[in-house]
């Protein structure tokens, strides 16, 4: 635009014209001094906080904002219940998360996961969804089937296996929400809606108790389950090195060992 270039910071030849102006890639190359330009608001935040900085980054992640992150080691948010099976680069596929990223089942403004495990249930999409799920927590690929056919049969199995996915990496940082943890159906806040119920969960003053109890009956993903999981999903020399551990997680979960 004629009366805006004089503030744009791309030159006319770092687009992708052949992109719709929203694209992540439509701008695609910039100089350092570009992407200081760009930055130069994150990096006064970076300076002026003395601890980590997390960026809620979700579904968009433009080039000149990867860059920008990207000076200071930072990653983005992986909402992996968002994950679009149908696109192996999908950024919100936990096998495509980086170490410096945040990944999660979902945040303030998601289904608690064991909503969504009984949405994939009632759509069909369970069965698509627990093959990817065996084919990143099972390392012998003669039991990925016999762990498919389970996880797409129960909701809640489905809903822990989801949970375990978020430990296997490359993220290093993760994040569970409490109506996650806690298996709540009801969402904290529903995006675009005027509600009195939005915004109003709280975590009850007997959490510790009522997660031990929640997970013993299977409404609650459990952490130390997950946890053995994905120590076991690596196989190989690191899964024997970690045998003991994994077995003293299964131990110690609370739904017990029948629930594995």
């Amino acid at each position: 635009h004629p009366e805006l270039a004089a503030f744009a910071i791309a030159r006319p030849d770092q687009l992708d014209r052949s992109l719709p102006r929203h694209a992540d890639g439509w701008v695609r190359a910039l100089d350092d001094g570009q992407v200081a330009r760009y930055a130069v608001l994150l990096d006064a935040i970076i300076a002026a906080v003395p601890g980590d900085v997390a960026c809620e980054i979700l579904s968009t992640h433009p080039y000149p904002l990867r860059r920008a992150v990207e000076r200071h080691g930072l990653g983005r948010f992986r909402v992996t219940q968002k994950a679009d099976l149908d696109r192996a680069d999908d950024g919100y596929r936990g096998e495509n998360a980086r170490p410096e990223d945040w990944i999660m089942l979902g945040n303030h403004d998601t289904p608690p996961i064991r909503a969504v495990a009984a949405r994939w249930m009632a759509d069909g999409s369970a069965r698509g969804r627990a093959h990817r799920l065996a084919a990143r927590l099972v390392p012998d690929p003669a039991g990925r089937e016999a762990f498919a056919r389970a996880a797409a049969a129960s909701a809640r199995a489905l809903a822990q296996a989801s949970f375990a996915e978020l430990f296997l990496g490359p993220a290093r940082q993760v994040f569970v929400y409490f109506t996650d943890l806690l298996g709540e159906t009801a969402s904290y806040n529903v995006p675009g809606t005027v509600s009195q119920e939005n915004w109003s969960l709280r975590i009850p003053a007997d959490v510790r108790a009522r997660y031990r109890a929640r997970c013993a009956e299977g409404a609650a993903p459990s952490v130390p389950r997950a946890l053995a999981a994905a120590l076991r999903a690596r196989g190989g020399a690191f899964s024997a090195a970690h045998a003991g551990l994994a077995s003293a997680l299964e131990a110690a979960d609370p739904a017990g060992g029948s629930a594995r």
